[in-house]
């Protein structure tokens, strides 16, 4: 599954100004249209904000396989998303 074009989720400003930061995994479901049907959370950030950001934000992604064609059914791909503070 490609999600390249998936823009990164916001850092939520309290998460931020409490120096919050982790690694979030994801289960998404993605349907044939190539869109998010559901998420589940696999491992926590430590942060609930954060992974209910990763959360929110990554279930708006568009996926595609890798070559590019077309799904025939319902798959579930892992994505993990890391939080750092700059």
């Amino acid at each position: 599954m490609d999600s390249r074009n998936c823009a990164p989720p916001e850092y939520p400003p309290n998460a931020y100004r409490r120096g919050e930061s982790g690694t979030v995994q994801l289960a998404l479901l993605v349907g044939t249209d190539g869109r998010v049907v559901e998420s589940k959370l696999q491992k926590s950030s430590g942060s609930h904000e954060l992974d209910k950001t990763a959360r929110k934000a990554l279930s708006q992604c568009k996926f595609k396989t890798a070559n590019g064609d077309a799904l025939t059914e319902a798959t579930w791909t892992n994505l993990t998303y890391v939080w750092t503070l700059d």
